[in-house]
């Protein structure tokens, strides 16, 4: 027995009149009078009492009725709920977040325009390290992150938005030396003081440049960051030399400045997200950091 038989019965026993259960419906009356009987022919049971001018309800439709409306009042409500946590869950962003000097400039208020031309659309963030982003983007916790190309093109079933491709320069102190040249070359850095990212933080760009210079000077003095909140406190306090990109570090301090090293790998700042992700306003915030993207020169 269907959800649309019921209706028709509920409707007969509230109207006792064919023509108007069938107006009130949108079916013929023909149609009305073939679903009643299914009913009865299913219960076995008779629910109205007929003659040529008028219908009414038996003892037994009367009890059927009170149970079956209550069922039907309970289903269109259990609808109506579902149908509204689907709405909320489409209008719904959630960011995987990591800390950045970028990010904490940027997200807010990219968050806040887009709120104001989407009133509806509600924002949830969940901070994690870097990589526990990603294994929660691929269980589809979070919607979308701001991660590096090649940190993305090996996830399964993810599609990344390149937003900028830029190079990785040396953030150094105006008082160093290193500080006057054009270009530092990698093995510039030897007997500097320089400051690392841990590899749970550091994307694989990051992590094969400071292997890479690590490898070439023998007589570095290496303080690792465990993130990159105190990683930007070190930098602050001129507590060595740090590899970085204007997506990070899009605003210095006066007394720090950026020195282009000899290092011809570029970096895609992307949005990932995942490959089945079909709300609609995920792809339309995407659309509009895109569009909202500061411009690095």
């Amino acid at each position: 027995m269907d959800i649309h038989k019921l209706e028709v019965f509920i409707s007969l026993v509230e109207t006792s009149n064919y023509t108007r259960t069938a107006k009130a419906l949108h079916l013929t009356q023909p149609a009305v009078t073939h679903d009643i009987k299914s009913i009865e022919n299913e219960i076995g049971v008779r629910l109205f009492n007929r003659n040529k001018r008028y219908v009414s309800v038996t003892k037994d439709g009367r009890a059927f009725y009170l149970k079956v409306k209550t069922i039907i009042n309970n289903y269109y409500s259990a609808v109506q709920d579902i149908q509204k946590k689907d709405l909320e869950e489409n209008s719904k962003i959630t960011i995987g977040y990591s800390y950045t000097p970028f990010n904490d400039i940027y997200v807010p208020q990219w968050i806040n325009k887009f709120q104001r031309q989407h009133s509806n659309v509600k924002f949830s963030i969940i901070s994690l390290n870097h990589n526990e982003l990603k294994q929660h983007l691929l269980s589809n916790e979070i919607d979308l992150v701001l991660t590096t190309g090649n940190d993305a093109k090996d996830l399964e079933n993810i599609k990344a938005y390149t937003l900028e491709t830029e190079s990785f320069k040396a953030i150094v102190s105006k008082k160093n030396p290193l500080s006057k040249k054009k270009i530092l070359k990698l093995s510039d850095f030897q007997n500097q003081k320089m400051l690392y990212l841990d590899n749970n933080w550091a994307a694989i760009d990051l992590i094969n440049l400071q292997d890479k210079i690590r490898h070439i000077n023998h007589h570095l003095n290496i303080t690792y960051a465990n993130n990159l909140s105190s990683l930007n406190v070190l930098i602050k306090g001129q507590q060595g030399i740090a590899l970085g990109l204007f997506c990070l570090y899009p605003k210095l301090e006066p007394y720090l400045k950026y020195v282009p090293i000899d290092w011809k790998k570029t970096v895609d700042l992307v949005i990932a997200i995942q490959k089945n992700n079909e709300k609609r306003i995920v792809h339309e915030f995407i659309n509009f950091i895109k569009s909202e993207m500061p411009n690095f020169t």
